[in-house]
């Protein structure tokens, strides 16, 4: 019974996203925050994804939650592009293919695992907010709700056993595991260059800088350009930073 109400509450709660770049795309939203339905949701974001994207380009959405940014990314690369949407919680993901189904997108590839250093098995904490999922690896959400063991790849190893497209453009929202994709993914960073995307984030201002400096060196020795992107959230209750990066 408590499957057939998770399974009713996926499926039931949909919305014509009403502004932004994803204005009059169907979403599946599982009751999560209004700003997706809004289309008001991380609007910095949104213009990256939107000017670096072009007809035929491939999107890669690590972290990829209910689909906002797959949705938009597979209406700027058309039939003839690809989005690749990597998101380990299984509601999430279900809804993520019901939205794809539901605006005609036949190029959105879900796959639902997470993304790390190396590929295998881990442990996912769920957390109560829909985004908030963590591996146990690299943070503990604050408002944890259960857990599971999930499938983890790195985006190299799946580059090359599942025959992707190369990237153009990578989007990472990770819960703490930014680092960790990153590592897992320094021959693509090498040979294909992608435009990157990624969110960093901590309880504290200090927190928030020492992954945000890791993360840094990491991009600045593959020979990326990072630039900081304008705050997506007023609050400072929580420290959200956001960045592009370019290859030079």
């Amino acid at each position: 019974m408590e499957l057939w109400s998770n399974l009713i509450g996926v499926f039931s709660a949909r919305h014509v996203i009403a502004t932004g770049e994803a204005a009059g795309l169907t979403l599946v939203s599982r009751g999560a925050d209004p700003t997706f339905a809004g289309g008001t949701y991380e609007p910095p974001i949104q213009r990256i994804v939107v000017s670096n994207l072009m007809r035929g380009d491939v999107f890669f959405d690590v972290g990829a939650n209910i689909g906002f940014f797959s949705l938009i990314a597979a209406r700027c690369v058309g039939n003839d592009g690809q989005v690749y949407a990597f998101e380990p919680v299984p509601t999430n993901a279900a809804a993520l293919v019901r939205s794809a189904r539901l605006n005609g997108f036949d190029t959105i590839r879900v796959f639902p695992e997470a993304v790390a250093a190396t590929s295998g098995r881990a442990e996912l904490l769920l957390a109560r907010h829909i985004g908030g999922a963590a591996l146990a690896s690299a943070a503990t959400p604050p408002d944890v709700s259960g857990h599971l063991e999930v499938n983890v790849t790195s985006l190299d190893d799946a580059l090359v056993q599942r025959r992707l497209r190369p990237p153009n453009l990578v989007k990472v929202d990770v819960e703490g595991a930014e680092i960790d994709v990153f590592r897992g993914m320094k021959e693509t960073l090498r040979v294909h260059r992608p435009k990157i995307v990624y969110e960093v984030d901590d309880a504290t201002r200090d927190g928030l800088d020492r992954k945000a400096g890791q993360i840094a060196g990491l991009l600045t020795s593959a020979g990326y350009v990072l630039t900081p992107l304008p705050p997506s959230y007023a609050t400072q209750d929580w420290h959200v930073h956001h960045v592009f990066g370019e290859a030079h």
